[in-house]
């Protein structure tokens, strides 16, 4: 006997500041392996935050699917815990979603601020293989249209609905293909996302934007006693691919520093642009139509 399940599962988040989502529901469908629902379910959750001001602003198409005081009475992430943990670790199962790094992300985000043990699972991301596939990229419910779902059903940015759009794009994929729902997730181990990559991803994340801000805090400084004053008086930004190699960018940030140098985040008078490496022909005729001078981190190290 076949005892298969595949799980479909969306999160939306009341904000993402400081890299963090803080989820506020998590939506999911549950099928067996000729795509009938077995169960599904919208998991609304108090985020105990606030709330982008964004989501009910009316802008754009990120419009979240209930009210904030919907939201305020429903129990916080911890108290879903054990039935979250069990949908996406019982075994013989397979998990998917769209784009679901960020949700594996969220996940693991949630467990944390609730100091919970991290849920240990992998999901299929569909986003990376219909792309592959069809060569082109889209948001779900531009391949949901694609695929001829019946959009009238469903209201984006609403964790069940998402979830099962994405179940549905996945069953007219496999319909199309003649590939069953099984050997689509066997078939493509490079498309997983699992909770492990996430975190490693979070961390790096939380690196980066930590050394930017200690390079940020040096921005504007002029260094009253240089050690050195080979750079002194002159002025410096830079380049968009230096800042985000944030260990060049901070060792280089200080040296300019000490040699009496200063750096800012925008030129607005002479100056000059500093690159990670060789200057591209266009950076270098756009930095010279507003009268800056260009160089490599190397050139201002031999000065």
């Amino acid at each position: 006997m076949n005892h298969k399940s595949f799980v479909f599962f969306d999160c939306e988040c009341a904000n993402t500041f400081d890299g963090v989502g803080k989820i506020c529901s998590l939506g999911y469908v549950i099928t067996d392996d000729e795509f009938n629902v077995i169960e599904s379910e919208d998991v609304v959750m108090n985020p105990e935050c606030d709330f982008d001001w964004y989501l009910f602003s009316g802008k754009g198409e990120c419009k979240l699917a209930y009210s904030k005081d919907y939201f305020r009475v429903k129990p916080n992430f911890e108290s879903y815990y054990k039935d979250i943990k069990k949908l996406f670790t019982t075994g013989n199962r397979y998990i998917a979603g769209f784009a679901v790094g960020n949700d594996v992300a969220f996940v693991n985000s949630a467990c944390e601020r609730y100091e919970l043990p991290y849920m240990q699972f992998a999901a299929l991301d569909l986003e990376s293989l219909f792309s592959q596939h069809y060569g082109e990229h889209k948001k779900l419910k531009e391949w949901a249209e694609y695929f001829g779902v019946n959009l009238e059903k469903f209201q984006t940015h609403k964790s069940v609905d998402d979830a099962m759009m994405t179940m549905l794009c996945l069953k007219k994929f496999c319909k199309e293909t003649g590939t069953p729902i099984e050997e689509v997730f066997t078939g493509h181990k490079d498309k997983f996302v699992n909770s492990e990559q996430m975190l490693i991803q979070q961390e790096e994340r939380a690196y980066r934007r930590e050394m930017t801000e200690k390079i940020k805090r040096l921005f504007n400084k002029k260094c009253p006693k240089p050690a050195h004053k080979n750079l002194m008086g002159n002025y410096y930004e830079f380049d968009g691919k230096l800042m985000k190699d944030v260990d060049t960018a901070f060792e280089l940030v200080k040296h300019i520093y000490n040699c009496g140098g200063v750096v800012v985040e925008h030129l607005t008078q002479k100056g000059t642009v500093i690159f990670l490496d060789e200057i591209p022909s266009v950076a270098a005729e756009r930095a010279k139509k507003r009268g800056l001078e260009t160089c490599s981190v190397d050139e201002i190290y031999n000065k």
